[in-house]
């Protein structure tokens, strides 16, 4: 929680800022939302589950991991700012890499429309951080 809440500051400011490219507070957000999910799902004692490579660095994977615990108030469908994160944070790392699978150059990445994702991001950081503490 500690990476998540510092990295959310970031987003926070980079969310509001214009005229420059949205791709590093994605970036950002990304990281701090598998962070985020990641504690809640170690503090449940999935400390093996999260490091599977099929779920390391997927979004939505760990979402509908930390959904499945029944204690986290979260929808069970991820939103779309969670399943746009996901699409660009792994398992091809879009926001870092230019290069798909067969590296063949592939765009920049969709992000999310910022200030709400950042908004909704702070949201599950508290609500994990509740959760954790309780």
């Amino acid at each position: 929680m500690v990476v998540a809440r510092d990295l959310l500051q970031g987003v926070e400011a980079l969310s509001t800022l214009q005229n420059i490219s949205p791709r590093g507070c994605a970036l950002i957000a990304a990281h701090a939302l598998e962070c985020t999910l990641k504690a809640f799902l170690w503090h449940k004692g999935k400390k093996s589950e999260i490091r599977e490579p099929k779920v390391q660095h997927d979004l939505v994977a760990l979402w509908n991991m930390a959904y499945e615990e029944k204690t986290l108030s979260i929808p069970k469908m991820p939103p779309a700012w969670c399943k746009i994160l996901s699409s660009g944070h792994g398992p091809n790392f879009y926001f870092r890499y230019q290069e798909g699978e067969r590296k063949t150059v592939v765009h920049g990445g969709q992000t999310p429309a910022l200030i709400p994702m950042a908004v909704e991001l702070k949201k599950l950081v508290e609500l994990v951080e509740i959760a954790i503490k309780g």
